[in-house]
């Protein structure tokens, strides 16, 4: 039986991560680590109040049988994705989400919401379309763009 560390190293003392928000009304809140110690993180939240909590280390075994390595992790903690820039922004860099260095659910709700309050409703991971149904209307199709897809596939 081996052990896997997973992203332990890059948890240290003023990274952001993203943690499972057990009582509050949210599903993860992006939040600072404060301290690292063999057992935990202390942590604060960033957004909504600042409060300041701590999360267990645990490990769990990656396969079923018992015969796979033992992950070890934060209880319920992923590590949260650089902030792009405004020029980052206008170039597309967020259009597709395999392009983010962590993919999983915290990063994608997240990324999925920021382009939504752009009002850009559509967004990629590799060959999939994610459409947010924005419930407005949005000056995103044209008669010209219509008219286009309305024309037969030769």
């Amino acid at each position: 039986m081996t052990s896997l560390s997973v992203h332990i190293g890059a948890m240290e003392k003023g990274g952001h991560v993203w943690v499972s928000d057990r009582d509050g009304d949210d599903a993860w809140m992006l939040c600072e680590v404060l301290s690292k110690t063999e057992k935990e993180l202390k942590l604060q939240q960033l957004e909504k109040g600042s409060r300041v909590f701590t999360r267990s280390r645990i490990e769990t075994q990656s396969s079923s049988d018992g015969d796979g390595p033992v992950e070890t992790r934060y209880d319920g903690v992923e590590l949260a994705n650089a902030k792009l820039s405004d020029a980052e922004l206008a170039e597309g860099r967020d259009n597709d989400l395999i392009t983010l260095p962590h993919l999983h659910e915290p990063a994608i709700l997240h990324a999925i919401a920021q382009r939504f309050n752009r009002s850009e409703i559509y967004t990629w991971t590799g060959p999939v379309l994610i459409a947010v149904n924005p419930f407005e209307r949005l000056p995103l199709y044209t008669n010209v763009s219509f008219l286009i897809i309305s024309l037969p596939l030769d």
